[in-house]
Parts: C-alpha cells; sequence; structure tokens
C-alpha cells in the first residue's frame, strides 16, 4: 500500500480539526432549543390560549438535559485531549539507511520478551513509512502518517485516532451520548405531536434521531470489540505470525562448545580442528565454502511435535548481531523463537471471559468504568512474557505446535486452535499472566540441571586425559 501524499494527510487532519467544531455547534444549538423555543417559549409561556401552562415539565426538562450533558462533555473533552496529544503514537525512526551488517537498533526489546508478532522470517514487523519496529498490535495510519499502538480506527467526531490510550473514553462518550441523543428523540418527539410550528423542534429531532442510530449502532460494535479484545482492524485483518520462546529443552545450551567443523575437501583429508570463534560454526562453514549442509537425523515425532506441526513454520535466535560499539563484555544471553503461524480467526488476546476483557480495557472498578479519568489497564507494558496478556487460544496454539503437553494425555475433549467451540473457554493458566512459564513448559531449573550435567560429564573427561 502505497503512503498519502502529504496533502492528502494534512487534509484528512484539518477535517478532523473542523469535525469536532461543527459537533460543538450542534450540541450548543440543542441546547438552545431546549431552553428557549421549548421551555420558555412553549411550556412556561405557551403560544396559544389553548396550551395549558406547564411550569414544572419547563424547568425540570432543562435540568436533566444538562445533567446528561454533563458526562457527555467530559468524556468528550477528556477524548479530545488524549487524541490531540498521544493517542498512543509510536515514535518515528531516523531517515538514514541502516546497512544490512549492522545491529538494528530497538529491535532488543522484543527478543527480550516470550512472545512477539513477526514476520515470516521471524522479525518484528517494520513500518517503511515511520522507518520503526511496530510492537505488537500496531497499526499505520496513513489518514495521520503515524503508527498508533492498538490502532482502531480514524475518527474526524473526535479529532483523530483512536487508540489504546483513547478507546475507553471513546466508548464512554458514545454510551453517554446514546442516552442524550435518546432523552431528545422521545422528548421532541412527544411535543411534536402535540405543537407541530416549531421549525426548530423538527431540527432538533432530526438531529437527535440520526445520531441515536448511529451511536446505538457504534456503542453495540465497541462493545462487541471490547467483549472479544479485539479492534475494528485485527477484526479484517489476516492471519498473523507469532514468534514464541522455546522450552529449555529445546534451547542450545549456551555454555556447551560448538561441534568441530569440517574443512573444504582437500585439506588434510577431512581432518579436524577446533573452533576458536562463531565464525567456525558448522553452518557458517557450509556458507562460505558452498557445502551442501549436513543432513538432519530422522526423529519419529511425536503426537504433539512441532516435525508434525502445520503451525510450526521455522525458528530464529536472537541476537542477530553482537554488538561492536562496547568493551568486551560477556555476549547476551541467545534466544531462540518458533515462529507460528495462526490458524484463521484465532485471537491470541482474548483472556477466555467477556469480563477480563471488559476489565482489560475499563479497569477493574465501577467508578472507572463510568468516569473517564484512569487509563485502561491494557496500556501498561511492563511485562516480559508479551506486550498484552496472553489467553487461552494462545496455550491452544502452543499445543497444537508442540511446545506444551496437553492436559489430557489420551486427547479426549480438546479441541484445535483452528477450531471453534461453543463451550466455554479455558483459563489461560496464571503463568503466562505474571510472567512465568505454564506448568505444561519446562522450568528454568530443568536448564540449570541440564547445564550441571554437562559441566559434569566435561570435568570426567579432563580426568581420564590426565590419566
Amino acid at each position: 500500500m502505497s503512503p498519502r501524499s502529504n496533502a492528502s494527510v494534512k487534509a484528512s487532519i484539518w477535517t478532523a480539526r473542523f469535525i469536532p467544531a461543527f459537533l460543538v455547534a450542534i450540541v450548543v444549538y440543542s441546547s438552545w432549543a431546549v431552553v428557549d423555543p421549548l421551555s420558555i417559549n412553549y411550556l412556561i409561556n405557551p403560544p396559544r390560549d389553548d396550551i395549558p401552562r406547564r411550569i414544572s415539565a419547563g424547568i425540570a426538562i432543562p435540568i436533566v438535559y444538562f445533567v446528561l450533558l454533563i458526562p457527555v462533555a467530559a468524556t468528550w473533552l477528556r477524548l479530545l485531549l488524549v487524541v490531540l496529544r498521544d493517542p498512543g503514537y509510536i515514535p518515528r525512526g531516523p531517515e538514514e539507511e541502516r546497512r544490512l551488517s549492522e545491529p538494528a537498533p530497538g529491535i532488543e526489546q522484543f527478543w527480550t520478551r516470550d512472545v512477539f508478532v513477526c514476520d515470516p522470517n521471524g522479525m518484528p514487523i517494520y513500518c517503511e513509512y515511520c522507518k520503526n519496529w511496530k510492537p505488537d498490535r500496531t497499526h499505520h495510519s496513513q489518514d495521520v502518517a503515524r503508527c498508533t499502538r492498538k490502532m482502531d480506527h480514524f475518527c474526524p467526531w473526535v479529532g483523530g485516532v483512536v487508540g489504546e490510550r483513547g478507546f475507553k473514553f471513546f466508548v464512554q462518550f458514545l454510551f453517554y451520548t446514546m442516552i442524550l441523543t435518546c432523552y431528545l428523540t422521545v422528548v421532541f418527539g412527544y411535543f411534536i405531536s402535540k405543537y407541530s410550528h416549531s421549525v426548530h423542534f423538527f431540527v432538533v429531532l432530526a438531529l437527535a434521531g440520526f445520531f441515536l442510530l448511529f451511536t446505538t449502532g457504534m456503542v453495540i460494535n465497541s462493545l462487541h470489540m471490547v467483549f472479544q479484545n479485539t479492534t475494528t482492524i485485527e477484526g479484517v485483518s489476516r492471519r498473523l505470525y507469532l514468534a514464541v520462546i522455546l522450552p529449555p529443552e529445546l534451547q542450545k545450551d549456551p555454555l556447551a562448545p560448538p561441534p568441530p567443523a569440517k574443512l573444504s575437501p582437500g585439506d588434510d583429508n577431512d581432518s579436524e580442528r577446533p573452533l576458536t570463534s562463531e565464525l567456525d560454526d558448522p553452518s557458517h562453514v557450509n556458507y562460505f565454502t558452498r557445502q551442501p549442509r549436513p543432513p538432519k537425523r530422522p526423529q519419529p515425532p511425536s503426537s504433539h511435535s512441532p516435525a508434525r506441526s502445520k503451525i510450526w513454520k521455522a525458528t530464529i535466535t536472537y541476537p542477530l548481531h553482537l554488538p561492536i560499539d562496547r568493551p568486551p563484555l560477556p555476549a547476551p544471553e541467545r534466544r531462540t523463537f518458533a515462529i507460528l503461524h495462526t490458524p484463521p480467526g484465532l485471537n491470541p488476546w482474548n483472556l477466555g471471559s467477556g469480563y477480563r476483557n471488559f476489565t482489560a480495557v475499563f479497569g477493574y472498578k465501577v467508578h472507572e468504568w463510568l468516569i473517564p479519568l484512569k487509563m485502561s489497564p491494557c496500556c501498561d507494558h511492563s511485562s516480559r512474557v508479551s506486550e498484552f496478556p496472553l489467553g487461552p487460544e494462545f496455550e491452544l496454539l502452543l499445543v497444537d505446535a508442540g511446545l506444551i503437553r496437553p492436559e489430557s494425555s489420551d486427547g479426549k475433549d480438546r479441541r484445535s486452535s483452528s477450531a471453534p467451540s461453543r463451550r466455554r473457554r479455558r483459563r489461560l493458566e496464571p503463568g503466562w499472566q505474571n510472567g512465568e512459564r505454564p506448568d505444561g513448559w519446562v522450568s528454568e531449573k530443568e536448564a540449570r540441571r541440564i547445564r550441571n550435567e554437562w559441566r559434569r560429564r566435561t570435568k570426567m573427561e579432563k580426568q581420564v586425559d590426565v590419566y
């Protein structure tokens, strides 16, 4: 998709700045119509003698209207402040081109986590327009030419992009506006049936009815996405790739010495020599000498092994480049990830219940659901497991990929990650929420046991050589 021109982007931004002012004008006009034509000149001071004076109604109707208008104005101003300041923008990267041999700046923010969204090669998604890596659930808006976290859509009614920092306030604004317009529709519809000689009654009724239908549809759609923990863009996007950290038993032992590499044919009759650096790794030798790769040993796949999984596409090991602009220090620990291709319709961030998805956006207390003050809990990305909490559909993906063991060994009553289910979704084990491994995942203690076993064997071999 080609980027939009600067003139088109500026036109979208100025449109998003003008429409909120037009919305304010509609609210001012409706407020005047409620106070002057309806309350003062019709209910309190009737235009004809055959119309009874209703002073109590003329006072109560404006009071109720302005009480309902207060939360609408509060949520709209809070949303406008977030949208104009920062709806969740990702900083733009440097304009200069980077050579492929140089380390990619900022990529360590991805592979230091256990799960992140990637491309088919296992690299984080890169935005060619913003010149930066895109965190999970980040999308590029061509209307403002910026990448936004958990972007839902571009809304000119609120001045710009609705992202993760403003989606909660956006739904609150729609909900309160729906109540206000419903009140206006009922009030003016009733009095038009009694007195149809005021054009302002018809104008306000038409505006209120239009926005009532519009906001009702938007509220239903927005709450549906909240309960599913998804966005408008994610609902129409294609399948995605996830890089998932391999269990310790599948990771390469960082303490194990690399195996000896075969030299090219004709050099000392294929003699072996000890490896002295990472460039002596057999894969590098095969590359530089154009030798065929050694055949992989066939392993009988188990019922849940990656060899039989159509989801597991490849693996990638980070860091891709060792830093060269610092003194010699211990190299960062290598982390190998499986590249998993999610089935259509799978949402790894669906937490398994509508209430948990709702609280991830609106918070855990009732006053947070109603008052537009705090940001959504999903704006916290401090977890080292993933940018966003993961749900039971993600665990089913791991089971189908062979990364964790299923709950029942007989395989009964277990559905595939690509198969729909009418049963209640099982809640993801708490380990993925708290930054630990699930029970089916081999613990770090097992990895330490493997390394200690290697040290013990190495020590015994040295003792044999001495004797």
